[in-house]
């Protein structure tokens, strides 16, 4: 047993005597969520993590679903969990809340574990108020996740009163991010809660450090605090009709809205920080349009693309085989795979159907390139 100095024991006894003002006496809670896309998580080092996330792009990028899937997968997938979304924009209509697989409520007394309460306010102090009492007062050892959409829709109580001439302060600013992640950064990440704070981009980012523009990390609203303290920040690139979406039949370029309609499209992000070193990297993720229940995000294309990209499978015309090589990855497992598939659409459908498979490919996967420690 190592000998207790006297500045041990003057540090514990202050530990003990400010106990309220301090962690070191809280067991750190770790997990990873999924993102829901197996390209994603591969780069996020198997989901995200405990603390604050920031999601930032244009408009229609991406952002709220993919928030909206990572609330989904933390609340399916982790015992004792409960969601907040606050809802400072006009967004989350009903169209989104049956794609996202969440089930939301509004009222209270409906909030029960599993479910994600809307929280229809954006004026900050309120906001704070809430999450600073659930996180503080959390007799049940519940783990929160949080959804604040967006930081650009909080205001200030007293601009809330003001005319518009006179209220010219938004709060979504870097005053309240600093004031809020100074009251609830180390609590949060530390008791195993969530935050995904979504915000727009204000202009081009600038990454050459040879420009005369001071370089920025991300043009993101929000101020210096939430880049801060930010665990991952996200950027959701412009959607490109011409790069980005998925036709029916991917073998004719050309989109037309009877004959070769557009299925889905493809996300594109930005690692704008990371914690694994993955920081600038590019990542793209496909979207299956029609779905709902949270299976808007195409894993079974993101599978065909890496047996593809593997040489696990082999094309001759419209037919698709399996290579000799995947039949050795498959040797040991109870798999009986058809001969061939007459089109990409049906190795899609064979996939999807097969749900045992999927989960056997997407941890084969993990496993070979991610490190999921």
């Amino acid at each position: 047993m190592t000998e207790q100095t006297e500045s041990s024991k003057l540090l514990k006894n202050f530990l003990k005597t400010n106990k309220e003002d301090h962690y070191n006496f809280e067991d750190e809670i770790d997990y990873k969520v999924s993102s829901g896309s197996l390209n994603f998580d591969l780069q996020l080092g198997g989901g995200f993590g405990p603390g604050l996330h920031r999601f930032v792009g244009m408009n229609e990028g991406g952002k709220t679903s993919e928030a909206l899937e990572v609330m989904k997968n933390f609340l399916n997938d982790m015992p004792k969990t409960k969601a907040v979304y606050i809802k400072a924009e006009g967004r989350l209509s009903p169209e989104m809340r049956k794609r996202s697989g969440v089930k939301f409520v509004f009222d209270a007394d409906d909030w029960v574990e599993g479910t994600c309460f809307v929280f229809e306010s954006n004026i900050y102090e309120t906001v704070v108020q809430l999450l600073r009492e659930l996180v503080g007062k959390n007799e049940d050892s519940l783990k929160y996740c949080f959804v604040l959409d967006s930081v650009d829709g909080l205001i200030l109580k007293n601009d809330s009163d003001k005319s518009f001439e006179e209220s010219t302060k938004v709060a979504g600013g870097a005053v309240v991010a600093a004031k809020f992640m100074q009251r609830m950064s180390i609590a949060l990440a530390k008791r195993g809660h969530m935050a995904i704070f979504i915000s727009q981009v204000r202009a081009d980012i600038k990454l050459d450090p040879y420009t005369k523009a001071p370089v920025r990390q991300t043009t993101a609203t929000g101020g210096n605090a939430l880049l801060h303290f930010a665990n991952w920040i996200i950027e959701f690139e412009p959607r490109f009709v011409s790069r980005d979406m998925i036709l029916q039949n991917p073998t004719v370029k050309k989109m037309d809205p009877k004959k070769n309609p557009a299925i889905g499209h493809t996300v594109t992000v930005t690692v704008k920080k990371s914690p694994n070193e993955t920081t600038n990297n590019k990542i793209s993720y496909p979207i299956r349009y029609g779905r709902k229940g949270g299976n808007s995000i195409w894993v079974d294309k993101e599978l065909v693309d890496l047996l593809e990209a593997w040489e696990f499978i082999s094309k001759s015309g419209a037919w698709i085989t399996f290579t000799e090589s995947f039949k050795e990855v498959l040797e040991n497992t109870e798999f009986k795979l058809k001969d061939k598939f007459q089109g990409v659409n049906q190795l899609f459908e064979f996939i999807e159907q097969n749900k045992d498979f999927s989960r056997f490919l997407i941890n084969y996967f993990k496993n070979e390139i991610g490190s999921f420690s």
